[in-house]
């Protein structure tokens, strides 16, 4: 093989240059057809849009819901509550610890609190000890 006898391996072709005359075969409209929002300069549809029908992504339902029991519910860690001698619903939102809106507490974590827990809505880990 010598380097006369190289040709090229027309893997890649040349660019196509569009609107340069109606000889060219890609002139006058270059492609692009006639008339309509595609032909015009800038223009061109955003992504989704389907023509005025309602487009895909508002027709598919939603999904996914906040359950109503865990938005009544708090976690609180025992180290938090160390101090504390009465532990019950009414004492944590004096003292600050839970919201105003909570229902029912779980106690987490491995400690000691003080007493047992009063109320019936206050839950706790099996790493929580009393006494």
């Amino acid at each position: 093989m010598a380097l006369n006898s190289i040709s090229d391996s027309k893997s890649r072709s040349n660019r196509k240059r569009v609107g340069r005359g109606t000889g060219s075969g890609v002139g006058k409209t270059a492609g692009r057809g006639h008339k309509g929002q595609k032909s015009r300069s800038g223009g061109n549809v955003r992504p989704g849009f389907e023509g005025g029908q309602m487009p895909l992504q508002m027709r598919v339902p939603k999904f996914g819901f906040s359950s109503r029991i865990s938005r009544s519910t708090e976690n609180i860690n025992v180290k938090k509550l160390e101090k504390v001698k009465k532990v019950d619903i009414e004492n944590l939102k004096k003292l600050g610890l839970i919201k105003k809106s909570t229902k029912k507490v779980k106690v987490f974590g491995e400690g000691k609190l003080l007493s047992k827990p009063t109320d019936e809505n206050i839950k706790t880990s099996k790493g929580v000890t009393f006494g």
